[in-house]
């Protein structure tokens, strides 16, 4: 068998040299993933290989912002700080410390959708790791001084990321406008007004609701043997209990939206701006695979059609995003420009109005999609080179879209895309009616009002 990482290199070139996915017929790597479930309502995924001595340590909760009340946000983001804060065993600090006395790394990350814990670490230590997280999963102590603690630390991060930033609150303000009832009208960062007024015993039911066994799944990647990791698994967390009543996910449902919303902002920029919000579905549904073509073709790289008209033909703007906010409920497909001095909002707006009446048109190239899915592919194959990509990749697919198997199947549905797959999508969602916009000013005095 070619060794993983000679085999993505052939990959990868093969592609390049052939320039089409849709002829190449490329094999695509594949892993052997064994799953099993604890009695206490753990999921374990594994997904051993032996590229390097190092194994890889996920566990996925199963909470995100979109699980927060209204009044009560900014409590998963919380806890991605809290949980490294101490437990009945361990002291605050500790936890890293043991990673970072093994050689390893640890860290944590907060979505929409999840919370999600890792470590990377010498494959000898994955009992060591096993161990620690299993013991803040239910031993975790939260105290009004850790709390109190942790909150100015987001509070912190939230200035330096959003209040501070500029253009910081657009996509905030975006997301506020464009939904109404979704769980996803409030970002992950949550409100400090939420925050200041969330007490210790808040804080704790939302552990003790969320951090449990049965809400939680656990990804095993890297240089293991099976064998020995599910002893030393049933042995850490088997014991662990959690929720006596399940969990409840009812989550509103977002109205379809009935005509164009526009939002203006006056903000101490120095160049105007605007973010464009279309409502689109789910990830893993159908229309999700060509709409994250279509991110591709218009805006990934120089050769984008959305950079390459304003950026480069009408040098118009300095700075252009384009992305779907692909998430387990129906989100955004939006579209984001700084314009250059002397150049207004709307001016951009009608620029990417003809982009997108191109791509409704049926005007995509042989050449245009098979340069979007290239480098689709190229994206995703060089994420699962190492241990924590494919764990990345392994638990999204397990918690988010709720089938292990996509690892190993998803990259031939986005082949499988047509040019009239992406026009079909580009007509049905990319329409006034279905469009929210966020246009940013500068405020009086300032440059490039």
């Amino acid at each position: 068998m070619v060794p993983f990482k000679r085999f993505i290199a052939f990959l990868i070139g093969f592609l390049l040299f052939m320039g089409s996915v849709a002829r190449a017929r490329v094999p695509l790597p594949l892993a052997t993933i064994n799953i099993f479930l604890l009695e206490n309502g753990l999921k374990v995924l594994m997904a051993p290989d032996h590229e390097a001595p190092v194994a890889e340590v996920q566990v996925w909760y199963h909470v995100g912002s979109k699980d927060e009340q209204p009044g009560r946000t900014g409590f998963a983001h919380l806890f991605e700080h809290l949980m490294f804060d101490g437990t009945r065993n361990l002291a605050p600090n500790e936890f890293s410390n043991y990673i970072v006395r093994a050689g390893g790394m640890d860290n944590a990350y907060t979505t929409e959708d999840a919370t999600v814990f890792w470590e990377t670490i010498p494959s000898v230590d994955l009992p060591v790791a096993l161990w620690l997280e299993a013991d803040r999963m239910r031993n975790l102590e939260i105290t009004d001084s850790t709390f109190k603690n942790e909150r100015e630390v987001v509070e912190e991060e939230r200035r330096q990321r959003f209040d501070n930033q500029p253009y910081g609150n657009v996509v905030e303000t975006l997301y506020a406008h464009a939904f109404t009832v979704s769980p996803y009208r409030h970002m992950p960062i949550g409100s400090m007004e939420d925050l200041q007024h969330a007490s210790l015993e808040d804080v704790q039911s939302f552990y003790d609701t969320y951090y449990v066994p049965e809400n939680a799944t656990l990804v095993l990647t890297g240089n293991f043997d099976e064998e020995q990791a599910r002893k030393d698994v049933e042995q850490y967390f088997g014991p662990l209990r959690g929720n006596d009543r399940p969990l409840r996910r009812d989550y509103a449902q977002e109205p379809s939206q009935t005509s164009e919303q526009v939002v203006t902002l006056r903000q101490q920029v120095a160049l105007p701006a605007f973010v464009e919000g279309y409502h689109m579905p789910a990830d893993g549904t159908p229309d999700s695979y060509p709409l994250q073509l279509a991110a591709k073709i218009l805006a990934d790289g120089e050769s984008s059609w959305v950079y390459r008209r304003l950026v480069y033909q009408k040098q118009m703007a300095m700075q252009v995003d384009c992305e779907g906010n692909f998430t387990e409920l129906p989100n955004l497909f939006f579209i984001f420009a700084v314009m250059n001095p002397g150049y207004s909002p709307a001016q951009g707006e009608a620029e990417v109005e003809t982009v997108l009446d191109r791509l409704k048109s049926g005007s995509i190239t042989e050449n245009d999609l098979n340069r979007a899915k290239n480098e689709l592919l190229r994206d995703d194959i060089l994420n699962r080179q190492s241990a924590q990509g494919r764990a990345d990749a392994l638990g999204y697919d397990a918690v988010i879209l709720k089938n292990a198997d996509l690892y190993n199947t998803q990259l031939s549905r986005f082949i499988q895309v047509t040019a009239r797959d992406i026009q079909r999508v580009a007509q049905k969602y990319f329409i006034r009616r279905n469009l929210t916009l966020v246009e940013v000013y500068p405020q009086a005095g300032q440059t490039g009002k």
